[in-house]
């Protein structure tokens, strides 16, 4: 008997559940990960307004959400 040259296994892409979880637990992430500087950070609270590092956790949120929602997963709050 003869073996085929690509007898390895084939990778598939990822099926759509497995897309929408891993594109719920980014967004969920996140969320949590800006709520948390949101509410810990001293120069958030002095200013009254977002330092670079929030602004920048915001972006990565946004990104999470907006990539969730390309996935199609439901809509959710904006911050």
């Amino acid at each position: 008997m003869y073996q085929s040259v690509n007898s390895a296994p084939s990778q598939d892409a990822p099926g759509p559940e497995m897309v929408m979880s891993s594109s719920t637990e980014a967004l969920e992430n996140a969320r949590l990960t800006y709520e948390q500087h949101a509410r810990t950070c001293r120069q958030c609270h002095a200013d009254g307004a977002a330092c670079a590092v929030a602004k920048h956790l915001l972006r990565i949120y946004n990104n999470a959400r907006r990539d969730h929602m390309r996935a199609g997963g439901q809509a959710t709050a904006t911050s």
